[in-house]
């Protein structure tokens, strides 16, 4: 029995000393990136440069201008894509949208906006209001906060809304210099989403959060699985900046609380694919994390790929068309509404 005890221990060892090196290794050797080839397609060198907050990483120029196929992309004095505005008007309500090149209007002319579109009907309805689209192509919630806390006083607004989106729990956009070292190029998102293979539960969830070797064995057994299987999707997927990403929105709400400005949230559902959305239960986890906070929140997920499935709503799977973007402002006019205004002007 004595033998078969360190026999069995030595065995015990011996695995746990081969999980860990090969835990190590993949540590050292892989970073869970894709190798971007080319550029982001957003015109860097005419409206982007690199930001003295090393948190935002890059921004939008002040004043600058690019024309891509056909459509204009015009930066105001403060450095968004939008028209200029002055002073408020005491009497006038103003919001803040914060996001990503959904806010950015990416493809589309200003006008065509949902946060255009939803200033003007607002508008239309009697309720005298600026709509603020404070939108760079490519941030995500750790840059959003250090937006709003550079920009949040100066626009002096009755409310902030984050515009989210699943990629905003991806780690950031990559940047790389040229050799001048005067310029940069925005490279595509290189995250990988992480699909679970294994079934999610406590110790799977615990294993993919903590555990590089994990991570590794279920995207390796995930391609094997695709490439025998095209239509093979997982059951969900686990974003590497998720955490930080939570944490982040969390400052986000403290800092507006201190200034005594309301935080809503939009979230805007990517494209559903036949019948698959591995992001739902990421919808689920922002849900909750919104209701713990108490902070409102719109999720057009249903609007997009219910309601409206099979219409044409969008340019590719991430980014509504003008006629997507007319649907958000309808809905967010609901939504808003009753938290600014107790009845029109």
């Amino acid at each position: 029995m004595k033998k078969l005890i360190i026999r069995l221990t030595i065995v015990f060892l011996s695995i746990m000393v081969t999980f860990f090196m090969l835990e190590l290794g993949v540590r050292l050797t892989y970073k869970f990136k894709f190798r971007p080839k080319g550029i982001a397609h957003i015109p860097a060198p005419k409206t982007y440069r690199m930001s003295q907050n090393k948190e935002l990483i890059f921004e939008l120029v002040p004043g600058s201008k690019a024309c891509i196929k056909g459509i204009t992309y015009k930066i105001n004095a403060f450095g968004f894509r939008d028209k200029q505005y002055r002073e408020r008007k005491a009497r006038k309500k103003r919001i803040i949208f914060v996001g990503d090149s959904l806010t950015y209007g990416w493809l589309l002319p200003l006008n065509d906006t949902y946060h255009k579109q939803l200033e003007k009907l607002m508008t239309l309805k009697g309720y005298s209001i600026d709509v603020l689209g404070l939108g760079v192509v490519g941030y995500n919630t750790i840059q959003e906060y250090h937006l709003i806390k550079e920009n949040a006083a100066r626009f002096n607004p009755d409310m902030v809304i984050i515009q989210m989106c699943p990629n905003d729990f991806e780690r950031k956009l990559g940047v790389r210099k040229k050799p001048d070292d005067k310029n940069f190029i925005l490279t595509p998102y290189h995250d990988f989403s992480i699909p679970y293979v294994f079934k999610k539960g406590g110790i799977t969830k615990f294993l993919m959060k903590n555990s590089h070797l994990f991570r590794f064995m279920n995207l390796k057994i995930f391609w094997l699985k695709k490439k025998r299987n095209e239509d093979y999707t997982p059951e969900d997927v686990y974003l590497l900046g998720e955490e930080r990403s939570f944490q982040y929105l969390e400052k986000i709400k403290n800092y507006l609380d201190n200034k005594e400005i309301p935080l809503s949230i939009v979230i805007f559902a990517f494209r559903k694919i036949e019948d698959d959305y591995i992001y739902a239960s990421l919808h689920k986890r922002i849900h909750e994390k919104l209701a713990e906070m108490k902070v409102p929140y719109l999720d057009l997920y249903e609007e997009f790929n219910l309601k409206n499935k099979g219409n044409n709503i969008w340019l590719d799977r991430l980014h509504p068309n003008a006629s997507g973007y007319q649907i958000a402002a309808q809905k967010l006019s609901e939504f808003l509404i009753p938290l600014l205004y107790d009845s029109p002007n």
